[in-house]
């Protein structure tokens, strides 16, 4: 699915505030990065006073606010982690590119929500705008999955006061490496929802002759390519502090109101709580565990470049390597469906690894054994 509307660009750091400068100059983009990471901080500061009010007031108080204290206590399970692990790193991300690079601007330009023919993954979210270095060259933006506010802006079948958001897109940094984008409507003058993306891996090369990326080195086991690295840990990381900080949050909470219910009138709630807890734990450290296993795994085997046809049996997706017929394991975590080349780690026969080629989003795969018994 493509946009097709007229395209119009200019240089920010050519015309305008702070020209000439980096962006980190221009003092509406300092307000707008401000005022997006104080959303964040309130917001925890928020969770952490009502939390420190909440532990201090008598049970009287207590019954008076209880769905209140519901809704804090979603923002802290849920939305805490998210600005701790993601909008936080991410403000810093972008205020290192910001203060390196300019802002160039494109006005109305090209974007989609899958279907670019130079993305590797069919569902990217892309952008085509002017090439800094070569303004005449189109240059391809291709994000991969984006938060639903820019994506649900980005949809050809957007409304159109929906898409007149991102009228105007500011880009700062290195194409092809990692840049920063950010939108605005066509007549604001300062930049909002600032995103930094990486954008290594995610294009297919310019040169059709070319293989889709350089062959792995096999002199190496997998864990040591940095983009594979880098991933496992910070799923471990993530996965982990979910572990060490929500499931202690949501005990205590719930030992709290034990106690603070002296006529057990609410003793179904917490035995219906505490029974999901039971079954959703021990699936939240089987993740962990097959986290580290794929680790293991990637210790332990080198990437090879494999062909490879993927394809989709109902809702389940089967890849075929080798004569083998592959089941992504243990959830449904698809790779990219028009891939024809993987990246592999191990042994096809027991379980393995495979990735889209770069090795930046290693999926754990297994023999299908019903569909091989079959061939």
């Amino acid at each position: 699915m493509t946009d097709q509307v007229a395209v119009g660009e200019g240089d920010f750091a050519g015309s305008g505030p702070g020209a000439g400068a980096v962006a980190w100059a221009d003092p509406a983009t300092r307000r707008a990065w401000w005022r997006q990471v104080g959303r964040g901080l309130l917001l925890i500061a928020c969770c952490a006073a009502w939390w420190i009010w909440y532990s201090g007031v008598g049970i009287p108080v207590r019954e008076r606010v209880v769905w209140l204290n519901v809704v804090f206590l979603l923002l802290t399970g849920f939305r805490v982690p998210v600005e701790l692990l993601g909008e936080l790193p991410n403000a810093y991300r972008v205020r290192r590119v910001l203060r390196a690079h300019p802002w160039h601007l494109a006005e109305n330009p090209r974007r989609g929500v899958g279907g670019h023919s130079k993305a590797k993954d069919a569902h990217s979210a892309w952008f085509e705008v002017p090439d800094p270095a070569a303004p005449e060259r189109r240059l391809p933006l291709v994000l991969g999955s984006v938060p639903m506010w820019w994506r649900g802006r980005m949809s050809p079948t957007a409304r159109p006061d929906r898409r007149a958001q991102i009228a105007r897109l500011w880009y700062s940094g290195t194409p092809g490496d990692q840049m920063v984008i950010a939108a605005s409507r066509a007549d604001e003058k300062a930049p909002h929802r600032l995103r930094h993306r990486y954008l290594r891996y995610g294009t297919m090369p310019e040169n059709p002759a070319r293989p889709d990326v350089e062959a792995p080195d096999p002199s190496l086991d997998a864990l040591s390519h940095p983009p594979t690295r880098r991933t496992l840990r910070r799923r471990l990381f993530i996965r982990i502090a979910l572990l060490s900080v929500l499931w202690p949050a949501l005990l205590a909470v719930q030992i709290a109101e034990v106690v603070a219910d002296q006529d057990h009138d609410k003793i179904g709630v917490f035995v219906v709580a505490l029974m999901l807890e039971v079954m959703v734990l021990p699936f939240h450290i089987y993740v962990i565990v097959a986290t580290r296993r794929m680790a293991r795994t990637l210790a332990a085997h080198p990437w090879r470049l494999v062909d490879s046809e993927v394809r989709l049996r109902g809702r389940q997706q089967v890849i075929t390597v080798d004569g083998r017929i592959l089941t992504p394991s243990p959830f449904r975590v698809y790779v990219d469906s028009t891939a024809t080349r993987l990246w592999m780690a191990g042994d096809p026969h027991t379980r393995c690894v495979v990735s889209v080629p770069g090795g930046a989003r290693p999926i754990g795969v297994a023999m299908s054994t019903k569909d091989n018994r079959t061939r």
